[in-house]
């Protein structure tokens, strides 16, 4: 019974599904965090590069939707609204552990991927390409990375990294265009 009724809830919307929770359905919260728990972790590690400091900030992270579901109004979409938080929840471990931001999870920023039967010429131009590309990300402003990291990895829109971001949609793009300039003028020099 239970396995069926979680199959009914993972066809709904997330925004159904926060409704639901908010009138005190947990099994509905269970699917909407489940559905975005990998994507949580992607973006977390991009950011910081740490399996354990990311399961830590992830299971705030959901501590916090569960306390806040019911301020959840649906003025954004719910992957936004989780996506703040998360953002959040790693400002506040930053801020506790003083942590040193490290971003080096960007090799599909660019397609360098070249076919396994390269020469071992072609194979060190590839690993030079993509040091060369980590640490032009590593030297981007944080709101860059950040911008990067939300389009590029959650492929997320302009306007939910915005409100991600709690930047306007201008801004947004703004940081998106002066960050992927940035790197390619270092990986062009």
């Amino acid at each position: 019974m239970k396995n069926r009724a979680r199959k009914n809830y993972k066809q709904l919307d997330d925004e159904t599904l926060a409704r639901q929770t908010q009138q005190g359905e947990m099994m509905a919260l269970d699917v909407l965090l489940e559905r975005y728990r990998s994507s949580i972790k992607r973006y977390l590690l991009s950011l910081i590069n740490d399996p354990d400091a990311a399961e830590d900030i992830i299971q705030n992270t959901f501590i916090k939707v569960f306390i806040s579901i019911h301020q959840y109004r649906g003025e954004a979409s719910f992957k936004s609204w989780l996506f703040v938080i998360t953002r959040n929840s790693w400002k506040n471990y930053l801020r506790s552990h003083q942590y040193q931001t490290r971003i080096n999870r960007f090799e599909d920023v660019y397609d360098l991927n070249i076919a396994a039967e390269q020469s071992p010429e072609n194979t060190l131009t590839q690993q030079q390409q993509e040091k060369l590309l980590r640490t032009a990300i590593t030297a981007l402003p944080s709101k860059q990375r950040m911008t990067l990291s939300l389009r590029i990895n959650q492929q997320l829109p302009f306007a939910s990294i915005a409100a991600v971001m709690q930047c306007s949609l201008s801004t947004a793009k703004a940081n998106h265009y002066s960050g992927v300039k940035t790197v390619e003028r270092m990986m062009a020099a």
